[in-house]
């Protein structure tokens, strides 16, 4: 089954593409070009690449967050044009939860991190289980201190916002804390493989009421006007 994906929720626009679970191509864009026309640009030269086009593609994947207020929904429409216009079923995924499959065979807790500006992150955390990534609890939002202060055991955080706030979690946990390299995540990839083990199993959104992760969006801005 071939997957399209597209995550716009993040610090950078991620583009993917797989035929079955072998990746195709994962592309990373400057998320200072995050508008539609540039979004569905870099659609199609990734398409075009690959010697494909939309037609080819059997569904789509798209990352609803949480994350950027207007990225996340800059993506979401991108994706819902795409199944309107080709008729193809569209799945969305947690931005989160993309970002935590990426820690491949972790035997530590893993904690995929999304900045939510201004000192403020959005997390999950997760555990491997018979080779599966097991969300564990709610997903949170809140200052990055807040969050590190319940750790009390080796964590794996994942995500580009991990390393904006690595210095402030390596202060406060100290060798608990690990981080997976920089430039290493394939958010493309792993949004489309999320979707793909959801089209497996029969599932898809509709199109229409799909909407944006919004994770206390209202609690997150009201401790930023409070820094303010």
């Amino acid at each position: 089954m071939m997957i399209l994906s597209i995550d716009t929720a993040g610090r950078s626009d991620a583009i993917g593409l797989i035929d079955g679970r072998r990746v195709l191509a994962d592309f990373v864009g400057d998320v200072t070009h995050n508008s539609l026309q540039g979004i569905i640009m870099n659609i199609d030269a990734v398409l075009s690449n690959a010697g494909l086009t939309l037609a080819d593609v059997d569904g789509l994947g798209v990352g609803i967050g949480p994350g950027s207020w207007t990225g996340v929904r800059v993506g979401i429409t991108v994706g819902k044009m795409m199944a309107y216009a080709t008729g193809k079923p569209l799945c969305g995924v947690s931005s989160l939860d993309a970002l935590a499959s990426q820690a491949g065979d972790a035997s530590t807790l893993i904690c995929s991190v999304v900045d939510a500006g201004r000192g403020n992150i959005y997390a999950g955390f997760y555990r491997r289980r018979g080779g599966v990534t097991v969300k564990q609890g709610q997903y949170t939002a809140g200052p990055v201190e807040g969050l590190v202060a319940r750790i009390r055991e080796p964590v794996l955080f994942v995500g580009d916002a991990a390393q904006v706030h690595r210095q402030t979690i390596s202060a406060l946990l100290g060798d608990l804390a690990r981080f997976m390299k920089a430039g290493e995540e394939r958010q493309g990839s792993a949004t489309a493989l999320l979707a793909l083990s959801r089209l497996e199993r029969g599932e898809s959104d509709d199109a229409l009421s799909l909407v944006p992760l919004y994770l206390k969006e209202p609690l997150v801005q009201a401790l930023a006007a409070r820094k303010r």
